[in-house]
């Protein structure tokens, strides 16, 4: 089922067990109604955002899971590397050379990771934000 799809039926359940839950309490007035319907909305919102950070926690996995295959494709061939040193110099130029390439290579990632930590984090605070203004725009009409 599409994410968009199971967000709306989500949504849809949620305001009929609201609705239920007023008419029972006898909250059968249009602020009730309102305040129903707002909190609704901010409960898609939330779901929404948890979408996002659940996209962006499977992209940083694979991300991960990218990076290490990475590592061992390197760490392979740097060992091939020193399996052919013919002297202790180039035996030790080679794995300084490794030594280098590794700490770059984990500078980069994490790097990386940051940036997608912080787009995903981001988004999902548009979600939340967009919401929030919604519901202060309500507000201020109703005023």
């Amino acid at each position: 089922m599409p994410r968009a799809r199971f967000l709306d039926m989500a949504a849809q359940n949620f305001q009929h067990i609201t609705d239920q839950f007023t008419q029972a309490l006898g909250f059968n007035s249009p602020r009730a109604e309102e305040l129903t319907r707002r909190w609704s909305q901010n409960l898609q919102a939330v779901t929404q955002a948890s979408t996002v950070l659940a996209r962006g926690f499977q992209e940083a996995s694979n991300e991960v899971l990218r990076s290490v295959q990475d590592w061992l494709q390197k760490n392979m061939d740097g060992l091939n590397r020193l399996a052919g040193c013919r002297s202790v110099q180039d035996f030790v130029a080679v794995q300084s050379e490794l030594v280098r390439d590794s700490f770059w290579q984990v500078v980069e990632t994490n790097k990386h990771m940051a940036k997608l930590s912080v787009r995903v984090a981001d988004e999902a605070a548009r979600t939340i934000q967009a919401q929030a203004d919604k519901n202060v725009d309500r507000v201020r009409r109703m005023a």
